[in-house]
């Protein structure tokens, strides 16, 4: 079992996806083909070790592959890149590798100052407040059994915001008392092993805040107890969207699976589920709302009244409308508004550093987004959609340059 954000086709544009890949969710799919094999073969011809074995089994459509220790160590180093998370930034899209199994759920679905919306798949608890996860893996033959971590991070789902860190408030670090190094983690972990990772305001994967727990070598699972000490309110705005990126790493840094479980920091975490809920109620067809009401069309319902002026009955929910009569809910029409009058504008401008163009760039990409999600007008979401394709296809020509600083021009 495991989470992933809600689909928003239009406000989720991904960051730089250091994880793209074609059809299908394999990202490393040669190390169960034949090219895999291939590979390998070719490698053990280099070996000089004459007691080295390399088996290999096409009875399933996998290759199981048992690999002396010197030849483990090549197809190590010989992994995509792609693996790799240094130098991009955060990636919220979930990681699915050929032949591993990674599952992220929830130890309990409610309990003191936290509870997890099913419908939602997210979890909502308040500030200060401890929950836990239960971490499993399953790895193929081919991987090494030990030396596995889960690195737990706290990112913004928004697309404008991801290659931008979330740190705690000064209000909260005013008041904190633990050691100088962690005051600026949102995220605490109760485990007897874990470590603290990141640096301040670290844009990239390596340097972001975040925390390490080392997964039993034995049954590759673990419990991770998380506390939480600040708030979404006190994050800038565009950064109140936010979730928890858990990474399945080797001891080399590769990053195997990933997934994503939307989480909400607040006071009143039980009236924050419900009124997301709700919403998302009313974002359903009419037909999944009406089903199985009595006042549903086509059924018999017994209409409650209360009483209005002498002589005039008002019906519940409703108000007097000219002539005496009343006006229903149902009865109202709400307008469509016209397409909007689009002038386009060209903008062509000179950033310092290639990294602060494509922020500028993000930034236009979540503005346009946003705006077509609250257009109710058809013609006009399509002319925007225009645009956002335009920029997203500018935005990835860039190229970001691994020996650019990484501490951007003010």
């Amino acid at each position: 079992m495991s989470y992933s954000p809600a689909p928003d086709d239009d406000a989720i544009i991904a960051e730089e996806d250091m994880f793209a890949t074609g059809e299908g969710c394999s990202q490393i799919s040669f190390l169960s083909s034949q090219l895999l094999e291939d590979h390998i073969l070719g490698l053990d011809k280099t070996l000089n070790d004459s007691s080295a074995t390399l088996a290999l089994s096409q009875t399933s459509p996998g290759v199981d592959i048992a690999l002396p220790s010197s030849l483990l160590q090549d197809v190590k180093g010989s992994l995509p890149s792609s693996l790799n998370p240094t130098g991009k930034y955060p990636s919220v899209d979930e990681l699915c590798l050929a032949d591993i199994h990674f599952t992220v759920i929830p130890s309990s679905t409610q309990g003191s100052g936290f509870i997890f919306s099913e419908q939602l798949q997210k979890l909502f608890l308040k500030t200060d407040s401890i929950c836990s996860f239960d971490i499993a893996c399953q790895l193929p033959t081919f991987l090494p059994p030990t030396g596995w971590y889960v690195r737990v991070m706290l990112v913004s789902l928004a697309p404008e915001s991801q290659h931008e860190s979330i740190t705690r408030c000064h209000k909260h670090i005013a008041h904190d008392t633990g050691p100088e190094e962690i005051r600026k983690h949102v995220v605490r972990c109760k485990n007897e092993q874990h470590e603290y990772v990141g640096a301040d305001n670290g844009p990239f994967f390596e340097d972001r805040y975040a925390v390490r727990v080392p997964l039993d070598d034995e049954v590759l699972c673990v419990k991770i107890m998380l506390q939480f000490v600040c708030q979404n309110t006190c994050f800038r705005l565009d950064q109140r969207r936010t979730g928890l990126v858990f990474t399945l790493e080797n001891d080399q840094g590769n990053i195997w699976a990933r997934r994503v479980v939307p989480v909400k920091i607040c006071i009143n975490y039980r009236r924050d589920m419900q009124n997301e809920q709700n919403s998302a109620t009313n974002f359903l067809p009419t037909s999944c709302l009406t089903a199985g009401r009595s006042d549903a069309p086509g059924t018999s319902a017994v209409r409650r009244y209360k009483t209005g002026r002498p002589g005039k009955r008002l019906q519940r929910g409703g108000k007097l409308g000219p002539g005496g009569g009343s006006f229903n809910r149902a009865d109202r029409t709400v307008p469509v508004r016209a397409a909007r009058h689009i002038e386009p504008y060209t903008v062509n401008i000179e950033m310092p550093s290639l990294r602060m163009a494509k922020r500028v760039m993000d930034n236009a990409i979540g503005m346009i987004s946003a705006q077509i999600l609250l257009e109710d007008n058809t013609e006009t979401k399509n002319r925007l959609k225009v645009f956002l394709d335009s920029i997203r296809g500018q935005r990835e020509a860039l190229a970001m340059s691994n020996s650019q600083c990484s501490v951007d021009l003010l």
